[in-house]
């Protein structure tokens, strides 16, 4: 079993939680940038979408510093930011003032989630913005890996990246894989062709990815109240999507204007499905108990646990209390052994690793992605 953090898609050039506040504020400069550039006849409806939702995020940042509630550091992270607007909604607060202005609590949600989906839609192979900070050789040679190996069909993978970095380099490594979604009255999919993920009916040989905290390709529809889900694997028919001179044929939304295009198939009420990290998070989403309720099984039945790039937090309770329950439950007394890539340099992250795993923890040094991968570490695990 993989599991994989923000750490993995670092290589691909995507900031880590704790960043995102210094990544937000790039994002607006080149929003802003684009916006004196624009030409009224090719303003999308995506545009002031997202500009409300800079703008709600930015102003819900500085009402937490005010307040004294958290430092300017503190809100750079997405995470905790995200977190305190979901206590606030489930202690039942109906508006917060933003800006000299009340918003309700809910519409702060759904643009968090809207201004963060800005940020991770990207991969940033076609954005040339980000190609400099790329390792994509790094992400080519662990696919081949997983490839050479073949290990994908026997493998789950666990990840807390709302990015899909995985899908695509999987895809592009043609290993396919599948979410642990049936495409039925629960969880709507498809509308067309899927292209690079498959749904669990069909998961067969293929490498199982829960996704544990939503994805910037699920979507839900708050005009509804079930809270079915629509994951966006329609968008690949090769042409433009909307005004821009993006191709719909690869795995991930690549322009502001994919949310134009699903609202205008599929209507207006469809926002990203991007959960923040709280204990709140699997109440009142179907989809996403289905997602950790295979997520536990992987645990549960794994020999071997792959880490890379999670940090393994002691805020996180909930991943912690996940681990317990679900080791707890393994059918025989064996534990897996769990190894971690991680290039810490002070050695914080294997210290915590070690207390948490104790004897199973079986990794001895700090290893980033690129070394693990020189020293033929996920090779010899591989073929264990």
């Amino acid at each position: 079993m993989l599991f994989l953090g923000a750490g993995f898609s670092c290589n691909a050039g995507l900031p880590l939680m704790a960043e995102f506040g210094e990544e937000a504020k790039k994002q607006i400069g080149l929003q802003e940038q684009a916006e004196a550039k624009r030409d009224s006849k090719d303003f999308r409806y995506a545009a002031p979408l997202l500009v409300s939702a800079q703008e709600t995020f930015e102003g819900f940042q500085k009402l937490l510093e005010q307040k004294q509630v958290l430092t300017i550091e503190e809100t750079r992270n997405m995470e905790t930011v995200f977190c305190i607007a979901e206590a606030l909604y489930e202690s039942g607060v109906k508006t917060i003032d933003i800006n000299g202005s009340p918003k309700g609590i809910e519409v702060l949600i759904e643009e968090i989630q809207l201004w963060l989906w800005k940020t991770y839609q990207q991969f940033p192979p076609e954005n040339p913005l980000r190609k400099n900070k790329i390792e994509i050789k790094v992400l080519e040679n662990f696919f081949k890996i997983i490839k050479d190996v073949n290990v994908q069909g026997k493998i789950t993978v666990l990840s807390t990246n709302y990015d899909l970095v995985y899908e695509y380099c999987s895809k592009e490594s043609n290993i396919p894989c599948a979410y642990p979604l049936s495409w039925d009255k629960d969880f709507r999919a498809g509308f067309g062709n899927e292209h690079y993920i498959s749904q669990f009916d069909e998961a067969e040989g293929k490498t199982i990815v829960c996704k544990l905290h939503g994805s910037v390709n699920f979507f839900e529809n708050t005009t509804e109240s079930d809270k079915k889900l629509f994951v966006a694997s329609d968008l690949c028919d090769g042409q433009s999507i909307g005004n821009s001179k993006i191709r719909k044929n690869l795995p991930a939304l690549f322009a502001v204007d994919s949310i134009w295009n699903i609202r205008n198939k599929y209507g207006n009420g469809y926002v990203p499905a991007i959960i923040p990290p709280t204990y709140a998070k699997l109440r009142g989403y179907p989809w996403l108990r289905e997602i950790w309720k295979e997520a536990f099984e992987a645990v549960k039945n794994a020999n071997k646990i792959i880490f890379i790039g999670y940090s393994f937090p002691d805020s996180d309770g909930f991943m912690h209390a996940f681990f317990q329950g679900a080791l707890a439950m393994k059918s025989n007394q064996i534990q897996p052994d769990i190894y971690l890539v991680d290039p810490d340099p002070n050695d914080k992250v294997h210290k915590r690793y070690k207390k948490f795993f104790n004897s199973n923890f079986k990794s001895r040094e700090p290893l980033s992605l690129k070394k693990a991968i020189e020293c033929n570490f996920f090779s010899e695990l591989f073929e264990r």
